[in-house]
């Protein structure tokens, strides 16, 4: 049976150093909770209240434009956190810059915002943690942008499988079109030159 507060504390452990007793505090703060295929978990514009920890299952976060359309912005899978990129620090108005979707059944460490903002006051090296949580997603959004400004779509889709493994087998070809900026049948004919090129 799986431990998820297990693989969440190996997970805060990689970024910070912090006691059993202070990992303890911290996890009886959290829990954890199930989500199903296709439940949104975050909505742009609305309060962000938690922060979320992947232990199964995968996420998309994603706007819609004014013309109906949906812009994905990055997947997140086990051993990630999802935010809504409001902010790390608790106050009650923050509010939720895209829609968090689940694209499978979903498994998460449900953390409250008020409790990221008592680990980054109270606990020692807190501060730390939530400092790196920030910046490795800032970093990835920025990584995004200049990818999709500066690479070839191929130079992009082979990054693919490295930032998300087996993401082909996982999340609908639309959604991984929309994530690269490029229609459906794009996509469908950029996978078979690349398999033709590979053989």
């Amino acid at each position: 049976m799986t431990n998820h507060f297990e693989i969440f504390n190996r997970f805060i452990r990689s970024y910070v150093e912090m006691s059993d007793a202070e990992l303890a505090d911290f996890n009886q703060k959290c829990e954890v909770v199930s989500f199903f295929k296709g439940d949104i978990i975050m909505k742009a514009g609305e309060a962000q209240q938690n922060l979320y920890f992947i232990t199964k299952g995968i996420v998309k976060n994603y706007i819609e434009t004014d013309f109906g359309e949906t812009k994905i912005y990055n997947f997140r899978l086990e051993n990630m956190t999802v935010t809504g990129y409001a902010h790390y620090n608790y106050k009650d108005n923050l509010k939720s810059l895209v829609n968090v979707q689940c694209i499978e059944d979903s498994v998460m460490i449900q953390v409250p915002l008020k409790v990221i903002y008592y680990v980054v006051n109270y606990i020692k090296n807190g501060e730390r943690l939530g400092r790196f949580l920030a910046e490795a997603h800032i970093i990835e959004m920025l990584n995004y942008i200049i990818n999709r400004d500066s690479k070839s779509i191929i130079e992009r889709y082979d990054l693919l499988e490295i930032e998300y493994p087996n993401i082909h087998q996982r999340v609908p070809q639309r959604m991984i079109a929309s994530y690269l900026c490029i229609t459906p049948v794009h996509l469908s004919n950029l996978k078979k030159s690349r398999k033709i090129s590979i053989q």
